[in-house]
C-alpha cells in the first residue's frame, strides 16, 4: 500500500509532513505515520502531531483530508515466485538427501547397485 498526492502523483514516504485541507485537520501539520486498514475495507492515515505536555496526539483520517489516495499494489506475481523458488528449494534439497540415503543403504543392506555404487565413488579398495 501506497500513500500517493493527488496534486504531483508522487508516493508520500512515512515520516513526512502532511498539510490537512478538510475536516478536522485543516490547517494542521501532520506527520505521516502508517496506512491502516479499518474492518469496513476503508484505509485510513494515521498521523501524529506534537501535542505540548501529552507527548504528541494520534489520528487516523481519510486520505482525501490531505488531498491524498492510497494505491494497493498486486504482488502475486512475486507470491507465486517465491512460493514457486521455495517448493523447487524444498525438493532439490530432498532429492539430494535421497541420493545420499543410497549411499548407507548400498553398504549396509546389501543394496543391488551397491557395486555399482562403491565402485562409482571409488571405494572398492583395490
Amino acid at each position: 500500500m501506497k500513500l500517493v498526492s493527488r496534486v504531483t502523483g508522487k508516493e508520500i514516504k512515512q515520516g513526512r509532513t502532511l498539510h490537512g485541507q478538510a475536516g478536522a485537520a485543516t490547517g494542521l501539520a501532520w506527520r505521516f505515520e502508517r496506512i491502516s486498514l479499518h474492518r469496513d475495507g476503508v484505509h485510513h492515515v494515521h498521523v501524529s502531531r506534537p501535542g505540548g505536555k501529552l507527548g504528541r496526539i494520534h489520528r487516523e483520517f481519510h486520505p482525501s483530508v490531505f488531498g491524498c489516495e492510497v494505491t494497493v499494489e498486486i504482488t502475486w506475481r512475486l507470491a507465486v515466485r517465491h512460493a514457486a523458488t521455495r517448493t523447487w528449494s524444498k525438493v532439490d534439497d530432498y532429492l539430494l538427501a535421497g541420493v545420499f540415503a543410497l549411499v548407507p543403504l548400498a553398504f549396509f543392506e546389501h543394496f543391488h547397485w551397491a557395486e555399482a555404487i562403491v565402485s562409482a565413488l571409488g571405494l572398492n579398495g583395490h
